[in-house]
């Protein structure tokens, strides 16, 4: 039989017409992004496109090919040995002489390592056999047999090797390694509509014209100063309301960005601000549950877009960029896109002290590859300046302090009472819009129980998705003033602190961080100045959360701080210099011996020794939460869907071979509307065998759950037995 040349069995694709669908797309990438590379890394880039598949020829993989289209006929095989991975076979057709002649060494270990390296496989040797099975195969290709070179591993860069670690972690590797990578994955993909780059123009206009068109050249202090300074790599402090997102935008220009917000609820809402208000609409979403955003079949190959990074925007998570830290078998392909884009990290002051491990690191990775950032918050820690510097990150520090357009928004109280004063609370209710924050999610509940006959709504993560969609778009409804004049309570946790364009008349709210502290007072008087002799942020100094949560030392410093300010007003001047006074290394001696700055360093030295590829990308997904996720499905919502016939849909589709992968992603997207995630503790309730599919990490529990679609009310997942546990979550 003769040999068919195939590289996939969709379609019956050849090695050729897979070749060409990468040329197709390297021809985009080249147009939109010439400046990238110099001319002779494309010409490399392209002979790791031509090169990359040729291993294919094989007679074991075509073999492999022909079974599973049920061909009769088969290539003879010159042994019974396990197949080599086309990957590590595909070298063989690099004339390395010639190419090292043309372009030098370093370039040549490249080109070679680029392409065996393309594919995350366990390393097999080639043998004799495989050669000369290759070079019976080479004339269905196009190729000279004898120019085959079985020697080629002389010019293999190795992890393992000092020497090579250099050239693995360069520019010119990254891009060239990482850039095969997004060109083979989209076009294996084969969709219609999804490339590997867009235009980042709509109607001839970058999401920064349309920006500059909204505002008419009258631009905020913020504004101004990143538009000046949109070659640089910022960090932007700048008072809540300010105009720090459109500055951003600003700052993006005509580049390739990405925008990172640390909680759903709020990449949500920016998706939306960005595709509805600003009506740039090539800006596209991307986080874990992304997938059930996209409602429809035309809306869905947006989802592929986002997932392949082909828009010109996309709002994300920092998951989804920083876990390049690792350096996992892989990376290269996030960390090339990023070598030319802009990354935007919104309130950075909300992340874990390993977070920020992970994200400083992260910007050192970028940076060094022609990536640039903007750090924008209303609160910015100043010892990360000093771990900044550390790391070597090149970066524009900003000296003139922004002046708010509105001088004083907030009065505090401070209460070393055992609860809220709950009488008052409704009492205010019924004329204001009250904003209750508590520590933790069982708090919350029992705060929203104790005013249950009042006019309050509760909002936290422990709602099933659906349910805590609807509690998500009313409370943004509640709190927008120009179109609600309703008053109430809303009972919450953190997930309302950050970028969340709500405008309560007061707050009361447990003591927590000064950073967490000046997010939540964001939520109250936005934009609004304040001129009342009584406060409009009582705050109380229970300690609950602390050390689960909030670590106890930087408790200790914002309680410090906030007694000098007792029953004053606060100007966004004294913000800002009570986070320096509790966040400099300078200020504040004893930050240095904290358990948060040494958490920093200590986890920033760990890594700083990782080799390119020694991590798997799935062994690191669950470094970037705190604590490891667990996904639960109530009994009373578990009987309801089973008395409807759904659990078996679901798990017949799940287990059938004839199901297509479509079908299966759809319904494991149905299935999480109905799951609650909770972080995992030993003492949950939940039961021994993961429902539906191996890997799912869902469970039941005889957890009750509660929510009323008609009243939107509800306490949501009820968990009794956790106030010993330090349990929390947004």
């Amino acid at each position: 039989m003769e040999n068919k040349a195939l590289a996939k069995t969709e379609k019956e694709k050849t090695i050729k017409q897979h070749t060409d669908d990468l040329l197709y797309q390297y021809d985009i990438l080249k147009i939109l992004y010439k400046d990238i590379m110099d001319e002779d890394d494309w010409q490399l880039l392209k002979e790791a496109v031509v090169h990359h598949d040729l291993g294919k020829i094989n007679s074991k993989f075509q073999n492999k090919l022909y079974k599973i289209l049920k061909y009769n006929e088969f290539l003879p095989e010159l042994d019974d040995n396990e197949e080599v991975p086309h990957n590590f076979l595909s070298p063989v057709f690099i004339d390395t002489k010639e190419f090292e002649k043309k372009y030098g060494l370093t370039k040549t270990k490249i080109l070679v390592s680029a392409v065996y390296y393309h594919h995350n496989r366990d390393e097999k040797l080639i043998s004799k056999n495989d050669i000369e099975d290759i070079k019976k195969q080479a004339k269905y290709i196009g190729m000279d047999k004898d120019k085959i070179n079985p020697y080629f591993r002389k010019y293999l860069l190795s992890p393992n090797c000092e020497e090579d670690i250099e050239i693995l972690e360069s520019r010119e590797y990254i891009q060239i390694k990482g850039l095969l990578n997004r060109l083979d994955y989209v076009a294996s993909l084969d969709k219609k509509g999804v490339n590997v780059e867009e235009e980042v123009t709509q109607d001839g206009e970058t999401v920064a014209d349309i920006i500059k068109g909204k505002f008419k050249d009258s631009f905020r202090e913020v504004q101004t100063y990143m538009l000046e300074n949109e070659e640089n790599n910022l960090v932007v402090v700048s008072y809540t309301g300010s105009g720090k997102t459109e500055a951003a935008l600003l700052w993006i220009r005509n580049n390739k960005a990405f925008y990172t917000l640390p909680l759903k609820v709020s990449i949500n809402a920016m998706y939306k601000r960005i595709n509805n208000n600003i009506k740039y609409n090539k800006a596209l979403l991307l986080h874990s549950d992304a997938y059930s955003y996209y409602k429809n079949e035309n809306e869905l190959i947006k989802y592929d877009r986002a997932k392949r990074m082909s828009a010109p925007l996309i709002i994300t998570t920092v998951d989804q960029i920083f876990k390049i830290a690792f350096k996992y078998t892989g990376y290269e392909e996030i960390l090339s896109t990023l070598s030319y884009s802009k990354i935007v990290i919104d309130e950075i002051q909300m992340y874990s002290p390993e977070l920020l491990a992970y994200i400083l690191l992260g910007l050192s990775m970028i940076t060094k590859v022609g990536g640039k950032f903007a750090i924008i918050t209303a609160t910015f820690p100043p010892v990360l300046y000093n771990i900044m510097d550390y790391l070597k990150i090149p970066y524009v520090k900003q000296i003139q302090e922004f002046k708010p357009h509105i001088m004083n928004r907030h009065k505090i109280q401070i209460s070393n009472e055992e609860e809220f004063n709950f009488q008052k609370i409704r009492e205010i209710s019924k004329h204001k819009k009250v904003l209750i924050i508590a520590n933790t999610v069982k708090r919350a509940q029992a705060i929203y129980e104790c005013l249950a006959e009042s006019n309050v709504h509760l909002l936290h993560s422990h709602y099933i998705k659906e349910d805590r969609d609807i509690l998500e778009n009313n409370i943004l409804e509640f709190g927008n003033r120009d179109k609600n004049d309703e008053s109430g309570i809303w009972v919450s946790t953190q997930i309302v602190e950050a970028s969340l364009d709500i405008d309560f008349d007061i707050l009361f709210t447990e003591m927590c961080s000064i950073d967490s502290l000046f997010q939540r007072m964001g939520r109250v008087f936005r934009k609004r100045l304040y001129q009342s002799e009584e406060p409009n942020v009582i705050i109380l100094n229970n300690r609950n959360g602390v050390p689960y949560i909030i670590d106890s030392d930087i408790y200790d410093y914002t309680l410090r701080e906030l007694e000098k300010y007792n029953n004053k007003n606060i100007s966004e001047t004294d913000k800002q210099n009570m986070i320096r006074n509790i966040f400099s290394l300078e200020k504040n001696k004893e930050l240095k011996d904290s358990k948060y700055y040494k958490k920093i360093r200590k986890t920033i030295e760990m890594m700083e020794d990782i080799r390119p590829s020694q991590a798997d990308k799935e062994e690191i997904s669950d470094k970037f939460r705190d604590i490891q996720n667990v996904s639960l499905i109530p009994d009373n919502i578990y009987e309801n869907l089973y008395s409807e016939g759904k659990i078996d849909i679901w798990n017949n589709i799940l287990k059938s071979e004839t199901s297509y992968l479509s079908e299966k992603i759809q319904v494991k997207d149905e299935i999480r509307k109905y799951v609650v995630n909770v972080r995992w503790s030993r003492k949950l309730d939940i039961g021994k065998d993961e429902l539906f599919y191996k890997g799912s990490n869902i469970y039941r529990t005889r957890y009750t759950y509660e929510f009323n679609k008609d009243s939107k009310r509800g306490l949501g997942l009820i968990m009794k037995n956790m106030h010993n546990t330090g349990y929390f979550d947004e």
